[in-house]
């Protein structure tokens, strides 16, 4: 390593002896590029023609002075390009005329002999090269043969790779554009760069993909979008919204370049021909590109000062309402200071204000940590290759074009493409969704780079293996920092109960002013003096200000929220708990929501027999299959022995746990094998039975894992082995000769063949992945000596095998899902299913659990075996989609998926998730998303309200959702849903109750404005009212209980179900509260009657009697005027109270009559106690008298209302049956 160092060194004195010749060409030519680049800004529709332009001149005067190993060595590039040519370009270096390139077009096996700086590992390829010349190739397969045919078995694959890469069949007669042309500044913003053979124009770390059409899985074409350059124009808010959608959208193509392309796109050594032995980025490079393109790490996005947050809690609609009260009363307390009781209800008021937005800002403080959850992903070191030597440095100062090291445990620290891999697997399901880990290649698999192999991305796990990658995105430019962007960055939208409560509020305040303003005028009128009129007036103002209401419905939400947290749902913020009873679709990702996100083993094929190996529930069923037959016995055999995966025998008690429950080291494949072999005989007897001697792990490539083991302890001698093999099925049977058959093994014929399709075919239908089983006896023959077996030579059988059977594997869905589901459906809720995985899989999921009961188009088409355009639309009722097809949707698509009953996303990306929620929305969807990945946070936060697993959610998901099921059970948010309808219903209920006493109080102001009747209530009697006797049965109605038909109403409609409701406001304003003003005016009357105040004696004498030091009235001084007063008006307090404990127990229900539904609520009973104590405690406690100016009032006064209070609770439960089981025309404006 040291001398590959010193060469470099060397090679870096020759380039700056003659770096001065070539640098004023280059400098012409990249200045002509910049201003054509520059020039080409104002018109993006010509990037391609320029970019082809610029890319012919530059390569005609850098070709003219590349003819020779001189040019390339005088040539100023740094180190790391000329080991890149040398190394890129030898291995086509057999015939100077036959080249892919157009860069060094006279480059031949000659001109290595001019230098004597080429590091060693070129002077022996140069060596190996020679040796070939005299059998050039002449032919791509021959080319391929020659390759191989002088190198080891591991170069073999690496060759064989590396050539399926570069499409062999066109390296003679396709040459690619001169890589000289390709920015050697990845992250410049100012570099116009190349178009490559895939139509692609290279801008740094950022790929653009003209429109064209691609096959995906199904038959269906979907277009790739072009992803824009930069936006300088101002924006409007929906194209502001589009370009950061954009932004975020995930566009690589490193995935299908070459190597050699890879290399040159990031000026990084990368050796094509062993890529183990590239030498990375310099330190000196590595170190420029830090300071231009900044850490690798995620930027979070600009926090909103903690003062303005406060600020904003302050300016919330009830608050202002609340304030401008309080302003109002310390208003009427300055015009005259002798009504003490407007100075402490402003202060009351300012102190529910303060109290209020102190909570609320401590709850928003708590939920904006996204981005931390995000850094958390990342680890904090890793190991990269630079200037040819391995290093330790950190994940933050990782850069584009370095080469990091990934093991077993490690966290890949930026998005790589994958350059050699030892069986390396990652799991993407945070991700991407696939719930098994995924195996790396060097090679591309697929188009889309979330499918594809040879992408590892930044922050998932190395659950296996090894690779090493090439970095090609670091930070936000990184998947997770797409995604991340994406979550920070959404918009908040209003919970509905907040829209309700703002439209409550406007309806309040113009309430209030209205009718302060009609009565000043009136007040006027009549000739009150304008200090007292204006006193009188904002009284009125204030007095319909519900001012215990906001404290009401937060406790009300809080009660909710810890019912919630028993039936395991947790709300982090108090406004959601109502929102979940307000939706009307449910987005759910698959994996780990609705399934268990645990592979097992669903159904086996032996015998010629399919059966089935589980319960519903997911676990192992011990009757479902006779495990005694020979073949299955065979079966188990090879899976348990044939497997890598283990219990976790060193974590404490995980042994004597269920074995579904147990910790499993090992893929997911192999631990649901593990599981279902263990539940017939303790593995562990079973392996020491069989002890392996030689193992070839599973790989990508091969697709298949092989083990030797003895037959037996019991014969230590013997040295006849038996050899397991299991695999991709297809692949394993063709290795095949023989089936074993009820334990005999029978010759392979088209009837097996047959046989074998069919049930193969039959599994994979139902979404699970198959994987074949098979296995040879090795007599004492046929095995090596010592057991020295060899995977590069591959010193034992691999055809003439025996299959032995099929697993299919699937992640079941979770027990009560299906019930869940339909108790969703009959509550009138649609539920879709939005996942990344593959569309077979996603669709036999939403058939188990429910989501599809109908057939698709396709399921149509083929019944009828007629082509899919002839299908008639309006017969469909259940649609997959591909995420590729989502971003060509319009508005009319989108209408058309969206009115289907039966909905499934598949291959969906975090954008195309969020796409989704955002269509729903606009078709006035209320919308639940439910996930528990990383992939999943971008659709949670824009959602109404996001659904997050508490169990196996990530941190991510967690803080990004609304809300976070304990026990990680779709079930539970039927619960939450039912909660949420519940306290819907309750908080109308309680509504009702505390708007209802709102005209008995408001009532006295406007008698004593209109006709001078002394007030029949006080300020301070009102206080003890609203903050005092009401509170505590107002939030005992949040603890009622469902009414019968609460899950089998449809979800309201917003903009037509409000929460105060023209109906609402009619009880409590034209029904309830008028009745109840009646009744309190009446013992009002009673009581001064009662002391010789009639009631026609009384208009007009509020200003002139019945206070302190007043003249004598009837015969009556001011103190007994005074008395009778204060008696009367704690007899109008007293008697609302009263009406006010009937009207709680009639309002326990909506719908069901009170003796159908009961008095079970011990929490109303305690608050009935609790308001009737607090009337006595005013009513006959002689220092609060002096406190409030009220007084006692004979017993007989309790009596008087009884009768008529009676009457306004029957009409209460007539109304009920008016309004809900009759069919008359007044009945809908009865009822609320």
């Amino acid at each position: 390593m040291d001398n590959n160092n010193n060469n470099n060194k060397d090679i870096n004195n020759i380039n700056r002896n003659d770096e001065d010749n070539l640098a004023r060409d280059n400098i012409l030519i990249d200045n002509d590029i910049n201003n054509n680049n520059n020039n080409n800004n104002d018109n993006n529709n010509n990037n391609d023609h320029l970019a082809k332009s610029i890319d012919e001149n530059k390569e005609q005067e850098q070709v003219k002075r590349r003819l020779s190993f001189q040019n390339l060595d005088n040539h100023p590039m740094n180190t790391v390009s000329k080991n890149q040519a040398h190394n890129a370009y030898t291995f086509q270096a057999f015939d100077q005329k036959d080249v892919r390139t157009g860069a060094y077009p006279k480059l031949s096996i000659d001109l290595f002999g001019t230098s004597k700086e080429i590091p060693q590992i070129f002077q022996e390829m140069k060596q190996q090269i020679s040796e070939k010349r005299a059998n050039r190739p002449s032919s791509p397969t021959q080319y391929l043969s020659t390759i191989q045919s002088s190198t080891t078995t591991v170069q073999k694959q690496q060759a064989k790779s590396f050539a399926e890469t570069l499409s062999l069949k066109d390296i003679f007669n396709q040459p690619t554009p001169s890589p000289s042309t390709t920015s050697t500044t990845p992250a410049s913003s100012t570099t116009i760069g190349k178009a490559d053979n895939n139509n692609a124009i290279i801008q740094g770390a950022d790929v653009i993909i003209p429109p064209t059409k691609k096959e995906i899985s199904g038959g269906e074409h979907v277009p790739i979008e072009m992803k824009p350059m930069g936006q300088t124009s101002e924006l409007g808010k929906k194209e502001k919204t589009a370009a950061r959608q954009k932004a975020s959208e995930y566009d690589v193509n490193e995935h299908e370049l070459t190597l050699e392309q890879v290399a040159e796109k990031f000026t990084t050594n990368i050796n094509p021909i062993d890529p183990s032995l590239s030498g990375g980025l310099t330190q000196s490079l590595a170190g420029e590109l830090l300071i231009r393109n900044g850490k690798n790490i995620l930027k979070p996005p600009k926090e909103v000062p903690w003062y303005i947050q406060l600020g904003k809690c302050f300016t919330n609609f009830f608050m202002i309402l609340l304030e401008v009260a309080g302003a109002l009363c310390f208003l009427a307390y300055g015009l005259d200071t002798a009504q003490r009781v407007n100075l402490y209800l402003a202060c009351v008021l300012y102190a529910i204000v303060i109290f209020t937005c102190l909570l609320t800002f401590s709850q928003e403080r708590q939920t904006g940590n996204i981005m931390k959850s995000f850094k958390n992903l990342l680890p904090q070191s890793c190991r990269v290759i630079r200037d040819g030597s391995e290093t330790k440095v950190k994940v933050e100062d990782i850069v584009v074009g370095d080469i990091v090291m990934c093991q077993a445990g490690d966290k890949v620290p930026a998005d790589i493409r994958v350059i050699t891999c030892n069986g390396m697997k990652v799991d993407n399901s945070s991700l991407t969704g696939e719930s098994d880990a995924q195996s790396c290649t060097v090679t591309c698999t697929d188009d889309n780079p979330l499918e594809t192999h040879n992408l590892a991305f930044c922050g998932t796990l190395v659950m296996d293996g090894s690779a090493r990658g090439v970095v090609i995105r670091t930070g936000g430019n990184t998947l997770i920092g797409k995604i991340a962007d994406l979550a920070s960055n959404t918009e908040q939208t209003e919970t509905t109960l907040q829209i309700e409560i703002k439209r409550f509020v406007h309806f309040i305040t113009a309430l209030g002013i209205t009718m302060g303003l009609l009565f000043f005028i009136v007040g006027f009128a009549v000739g009150i003096k304008p200090i007292q009129n204006l006193i009188n007036v904002l009284g009125l103002i204030v007095a319909n200000v519900p001012e215990g209401l906001p404290s009401t419905i937060t406790a009300c939400l809080t009660v909710t929220a810890r019912r919630l947290s028993k039936r395991n749902v947790y709300s982090k913020k108090l406004e959601s708990i109502e929102t979940l009873g307000s939706i009307t679709l449910i987005a759910s990702d698959k994996t780990g929501t609705l399934t268990q996100n645990r592979m097992t083993v669903s159904h086996m094929w032996y015998d010629n027999t399919i059966v089935r190996a589980i319960e519903n529930g997911g676990t192992i069923g011990r009757q479902l299959f006779d495990r005694t037959t020979p073949t299955c016995s065979a079966l188990l055999k090879v899976g348990g022995c044939c497997n890598r995966a283990d219990f976790d025998r060193l974590l404490e008690g995980n042994m004597q746990r269920p074995i579904e429950n147990r910790l499993i080291l090992g893929d997911a494949s192999e631990s649901a094998i593990l599981r279902l072999c263990h539940t017939i005989q303790d593995i562990e007897i079973t392996r020491a039975q069989n002890q392996k001697v030689f193992e070839i792990p599973f790989n990508s490539t091969n697709k298949w894992q092989l083990s030797i083991h003895k037959l037996s302890n019991d014969q230590p001698q013997s040295t006849a082995r038996i050899l397991y093999m299991k695999g991709a099925p297809e692949i394993i049977f063709e290795k095949c000769s023989k089936l074993m058959i009820n334990g005999k093994e029978l010759e392979i014929d088209d009837k097996i063949k047959s046989d074998f399709i069919e049930a193969y075919e039959a599994l994979g239908s139902m979404g699970e992945r198959c994987l074949g089983f098979a296995q040879i006896l090795l007599d004492n023959e046929n095995t090596v000596p010592n057991d020295m077996y060899d995977a590069q030579t591959l010193n034992f059988p691999m055809t003439g095998l025996t299959f032995v059977g099929l697993c299919s594997l699937l992640d079941p869905p979770r027990e009560n899902v299906p019930f869940a589901v339909h108790q969703c459906k009959t509550a009138g809720i649609k539920v879709i299913m939005v996942t990344g995985d593959h569309p077979i899989t996603a669709k036999a999921i939403a058939k188990k659990v429910g989501i599809i009961s109908s057939p698709t188009a396709e399921d149509i088409a083929l019944e009828r075996g007629i082509p899919l355009s002839e299908v008639d639309d309006s017969e469909v009722k259940a649609v997959v989609l591909h995420g590729g097809q989502i971003r060509d949707l319009t508005d009319a698509d989108w209408d058309r998926v969206l009115s289907k009953s039966e909905i499934v996303f598949a291959r969906t990306s975090p954008q195309q998730k969020s796409q989704i929620v955002e269509n729903a929305q606009k078709r006035k969807e209320v919308v639940a998303v439910t996930g528990d990945g990383v992939n999943d946070s971008p659709a949670l936060k824009k959602a109404d309200i996001g659904v997050a697993m508490g169990i196996v959610g990530s941190d991510v998901a967690k803080e990004t959702a609304d809300v976070i099921l304990l026990d990680d059970n779709f079930a539970s948010i039927v619960a939450g849903i039912e909660e949420g309808r519940i306290i819907f219903d309750n908080l109308k209920k309680s509504i009702a109750y505390t708007l209802t006493h709102a005209v008995p109080e408001v009532a006295p102001f406007l008698l004593n404005i209109i006709s001078g009747i002394p007030l029949a209530v006080t300020s301070f009697l009102i206080l003890c009212i609203d903050l005092g006797t009401e509170m505590a049965p107002a939030i005992s109605l949040a603890y009622e209980t469902g009414e019968k038909d609460i899950m089998s109403r449809k979800p309201r409609v917003l903009g037509k179900d409000h929460l105060v409701t023209t109906n609402l406001l009619s009880y409590s304003y034209l029904q309830a509260g008028p009745i109840e003003a009646i009744i309190s005016f009446l013992n009002f009357f009673l009581v001064l009657a009662h002391h010789g105040f009639p009631p026609d004696s009384l208009p007009g004498t509020t200003n002139n009697y019945f206070f302190d030091g007043c003249d004598d009235y009837m015969g009556f001084d001011s103190a007994y005027q005074v008395e009778a007063l204060r008696q009367a008006q704690t007899a109008y307090f007293m008697t609302l109270v009263m009406c006010q404990f009937f009207n709680l127990i009639t309002n326990k229900t909506r719908v069901v009559p009170l003796w159908k539904h009961g008095m079970r609520n011990m929490y109303v009973n305690v608050g009935l106690v609790i308001e009737a104590g607090i009337c006595a405690f005013v009513v006959y406690t002689p220092f609060v008298h002096t406190i409030i100016e009220s007084s006692s009032v004979p017993g007989l006064f309790w009596a008087y209302p009884l009768p008529m209070i009676f009457c306004l609770f029957s009409w209460n439960e007539i109304r009920k049956r008016i309004s809900f089981d009759l069919d008359w025309k007044i009945s809908s404006s009865l009822g609320f």
